[in-house]
């Protein structure tokens, strides 16, 4: 283990906590509302991130730990554990933070609470960082919440927006439901196998796998997952988290809060028995494929990119389920750089609206794609940025996400057949099948935007849209160019090192490769085209029978409410017919009870106790002035003492002889 410096590790954490703090108490106060120096604490947790990535990758280990607290004979410890898998989180999440960071000093510009957004964001990042680099789970699951607490604020930001104060609601409310899962299985582990220690848990335990005890705590972590990465039936929050800055989405959907419950199972893979891989792959399988499908109907910008992010962590959790957890990582990672990079390219577009319409005192909804168009002539650089992006999305060669993509549906390939049952080849099935979607959700959303005339019959607004500024520009250039296939592999069609290093010690799905390879560039080139001619023929989106259901989201609202909404109602309808009619029965019957028993006790005390002991009382005071009324005389006295003594002694004989 490389010897570290005391402070770098805990640096990468707590440098973004100490902005959130110096903000929130001095932010109004300082030049430029402090947004300097949310940048200066942003770069110095990236530098210690680089700074331990060096360190550590591939095969090193850091840690810091000091003791917590002790409860009877467990010692709760605290400390900050980095291998290969969290010092590469941390530096995603450090790197995407920052440049959010920086994309937002122009974004946010002028906003109201400017200061107070920078300081969400800090700790937002902070408790990201943390749920990285915990060593065990208490610490982890810490971080866990206060991620939901800073999802909340951020999504929530603009206070005044009803959509936004929902979102948040929603958000914040739904992730609930997979901690309480979280909750338990953390508590049913500490019971298992008495230690909360990653290190320990996931190296030195012996796992009781494939019993009933690993079954709970495995669907408590996947309840969590589930929750937090947006899964089937969960995913609903997602999409109305939307309402919040779109740098935040950015944030959220690329490097941080969904990206927490798909680390969540990838750190504790060794703990989940084979019920639980399934039940994960199937739920991940279903996903993909229902965010793919709503993403292909959606009119809002930002809305696609929301389910889009949906089916990729799909594909992210079916990666884990189906044994190939370093797949799912290396996903997550291309996902964050193209998927961060497409929604600052959604946001310079609603910005670049949102000034058009200001100063032509004309109002539209500039998320609507339906009132966009041409805009790669006024915005060249936001058009090819998103060109990149959006091709690595599709999974199309030359880009990052055809290697991960890749990666995840050879290695289906290669678990469904090694699977018993024809069922299992519903996984790739539904994988490749999501991927044709995912191509042509995509192109559909290049043409509606940037190609053909402006449809908003507004010829002013289009005249005034200019691009973007640089400091908004040169995050989403950086993250396109992080985007293409050579930051991963110096051959476009083969996974790359990046991969090879996570993947260590899985199957090997070498002989699935190619086929996989040649169906994922038919499918993606299929689906550009399909969309391409049907966009552009004026089929607008779907045919439109089909535009109600896109409006709707059927598939996805009647599922959630069928399968968690009235259960729910259910269940409470339930409990308040077993509150009103049992249980206020049984509290009623019993304080009756308490108060009959309440006055039988105060009468027994009155007459009884009380009665008893003023009838001590008197006779004392009797026999006393009875003794008090004697003559005086010591004979007297004698002649009593000796009669008591006779009679004393009488009664003791005959008593004796009885």
């Amino acid at each position: 283990m490389k010897p570290i410096p005391t402070l770098i590790l805990p640096a990468i954490p707590l440098l973004p906590l100490a902005s959130f703090l110096l903000l929130s108490l001095l932010g109004r106060h300082l030049p430029r509302r402090g947004d300097w120096l949310a940048l200066l604490t942003g770069t110095a947790s990236f530098a210690a991130a680089v700074t331990v990535f060096v360190q550590v990758w591939p095969d090193q280990e850091q840690y810091i730990q000091v003791e917590w607290f002790q409860l009877t004979s467990y010692i709760f410890r605290l400390g900050l554990w980095a291998d290969r898998y969290s010092a590469l989180m941390c530096l995603l999440v450090t790197f995407v933070s920052l440049l959010v960071q920086i994309y937002s000093v122009g974004y946010m510009k002028g906003q109201p609470r400017y200061s107070q957004y920078f300081a969400y964001l800090g700790l937002f990042t902070s408790a990201m960082l943390g749920i990285v680099l915990a060593d065990n789970l208490f610490l982890l699951y810490g971080c866990w919440e206060l991620v939901g607490l800073s999802s909340y604020l951020l999504i929530g930001f603009r206070v005044t927006n009803p959509a936004a104060a929902r979102g948040s609601r929603n958000a914040f409310f739904i992730n609930r439901i997979g901690d309480a899962g979280f909750l338990i299985a953390l508590l049913m582990i500490l019971g298992l196998f008495g230690s909360s220690d990653l290190r320990f848990l996931t190296r030195e335990a012996l796992l009781p796998l494939n019993t009933s005890w690993s079954l709970v705590f495995g669907l408590g972590l996947l309840c969590g997952t589930i929750a937090k990465s947006a899964q089937f039936p969960l995913q609903i929050w997602l999409p109305g988290a939307m309402a919040g800055p779109t740098p935040v989405s950015a944030l959220i959907h690329a490097a941080t809060m969904v990206a927490a419950g798909v680390y969540l199972l990838v750190r504790l893979f060794p703990l989940l028995d084979n019920t639980i891989l399934n039940l994960a792959a199937g739920i991940g399988t279903v996903t993909l494929f229902m965010g793919a499908v709503a993403a292909l109907f959606q009119t809002d910008i930002k809305r696609l990119l929301a389910f889009s992010t949906v089916s990729q962590l799909g594909y992210m959790v079916m990666a884990v389920g189906i044994g190939a957890p370093g797949a799912a990582m290396f996903h997550l990672v291309t996902h964050a750089f193209f998927k961060a990079g497409l929604f600052l390219c959604a946001g310079s577009v609603i910005h670049a609206l949102h000034q058009a319409g200001h100063q032509t005192h004309i109002h539209f909804d500039a998320q609507d794609m339906r009132l966009m168009g041409g805009l790669r002539r006024k915005m060249p650089v936001t058009f090819l940025c998103f060109t990149i992006c959006g091709l690595a999305l599709a999974g199309v060669p030359l880009f990052s996400g055809f290697l991960s993509k890749d990666a995840i549906l050879a290695a289906s390939l290669g678990w469904a057949a090694g699977a018993a049952g024809g069922l299992a080849y519903l996984v790739p099935l539904l994988g490749f099948l999501s991927a044709l979607l995912t191509a042509c959700y995509v192109g559909r959303q290049l043409v509606l935007v940037f190609r053909d005339k402006f449809r908003l019959n507004e010829p002013a607004v289009y005249a005034v849209v200019d691009e973007s500024p640089i400091i908004m520009l040169a995050p989403v250039i950086l993250l396109s160019l992080l985007s293409l296939f050579f930051v991963f592999s110096v051959n476009p069609l083969n996974t790359g090192w990046l991969y090879q290093t996570l993947a260590t010690g899985e199957p090997e799905s070498h002989g699935w490769h190619a086929r996989a390879v040649s169906i994922s560039i038919s499918l993606a080139a299929g689906g550009l085209l399909i969309t391409y001619f049907f966009v552009n023929r004026s089929l607008f989106f779907i045919p439109t029978p089909l535009r109600e259901l896109s409006r709707r989201n059927w598939y996805l609202d009647d599922a959630f409410r069928l399968v968690v909404i009235l259960p729910g109602k259910l269940g409470a309808r339930i409990v308040r017919q077993l509150d009103s009619k049992v249980l206020d029965a049984v509290v009623g019957t019993v304080g009756m009870c308490v108060v009959v028993l309440a006055h039988m006790t105060a009468w027994f005390d009155r007459f009884v106790v009380d009665g008893a002991v003023r009838l001590a009382a008197l006779a004392a005071g009797r026999i006393g002035m009875t003794v008090r009324a004697g003559s005086g005389q010591v004979q007297t006295y004698v002649a009593a003492a000796v009669l008591t003594f006779i009679a004393l002694l009488v009664w003791l004989v005959v008593s004796g002889v009885g």
